[in-house]
């Protein structure tokens, strides 16, 4: 039985920490903001962490994150939402030389990840991980360094104003960093999701790539998710690149297939284009 270990009220409803068999899985008003397995453990990591999950995020779609450290693995990135902190421990686990700074809305967000990840507040206290308590698109209207990455989440499957808020992070994304990563929910069929490729495409930065943590040949409905980006490179080989090696067990074999996946079912924009039914 899955085991509640924390809920409180936050700016946009109640944040949860829930521990299932395997995993820790982080929630915003019930709706999933990340997910690490709790094997390996944070003590497992860093000798002397409180109890608590490792680097392995749990999280199909926040893999893709891997594929923007792989291209930039000493580099600079920026992540607008920390949510539970699976997606930046699991960074800057798998690349011992990146930094990133990470910019979440939500104190109690921050307050959450840093409690019930304890791998946060190692990376923090390391130099390596900067937390801001913000919101995005103010922090990046003032002055900011220039990043290799920024990955952020965009809502395409809410409500209109969060929406369109989400929707006014890429220009100012494009602007702040080389390549940006978007997670997207919605079909890649539907308006609201092309509203996310229109707006790549005024900032002069076209989306070249899309990824899904399900096999696109897997029939859905029409939802599920997606991570685009501008970034201009090859297709990712599945092969090439074992996330979390070192690390052992039955659920980081099942992270490692499911990084597999994602990587060997990129969609080139033309070609996502050429799968839009008539």
């Amino acid at each position: 039985m899955p085991t509640v270990r924390l809920e409180r009220e936050g700016l946009f409803g109640p944040v949860g920490v829930v521990d299932t068999a395997w995993a820790r899985r982080f929630s915003i008003n019930g709706v999933l903001q990340g997910a690490s397995l709790l094997a390996p453990a944070a003590g497992d990591i860093a000798a002397g962490l409180p109890a608590g999950p490792g680097p392995v995020i749990e999280t199909r779609y926040q893999l893709a994150w891997l594929l923007a450290g792989q291209r930039h693995p000493a580099g600079r990135g920026l992540m607008i939402g920390l949510g539970g902190g699976g997606g930046a421990v699991g960074l800057l686990h798998q690349f011992p030389q990146l930094r990133l700074d990470a910019v979440e809305i939500d104190p109690r967000v921050v307050e959450m990840a840093r409690e019930f990840h304890p791998l946060v507040g190692y990376y923090e206290q390391a130099g390596r991980l900067a937390v801001s308590t913000a919101d995005g698109e103010d922090f990046l209207a003032g002055a900011v360094p220039r990043y290799d990455f920024a990955i952020a989440d965009i809502v395409v499957d809410g409500e209109d104003a969060d929406i369109l808020k989400s929707l006014a992070l890429i220009e100012p994304l494009t602007g702040a960093a080389g390549e940006v990563w978007l997670h997207a929910f919605g079909s890649i069929w539907q308006a609201r999701l092309h509203e996310v490729l229109q707006k790549f495409d005024a900032a002069g930065r076209p989306v070249a790539w899309l990824f899904s943590p399900v096999r696109i040949d897997i029939p859905l409905p029409a939802q599920r998710n997606w991570v685009v980006t501008d970034a201009a490179m090859e297709p990712p080989d599945p092969r090439g690149f074992a996330p979390f090696a070192g690390l052992r067990g039955p659920q980081v074999r099942a992270v490692r297939e499911g990084y597999a996946t994602l990587a060997a079912h990129a969609l080139s924009r033309a070609e996502a284009a050429r799968r839009r039914p008539a």
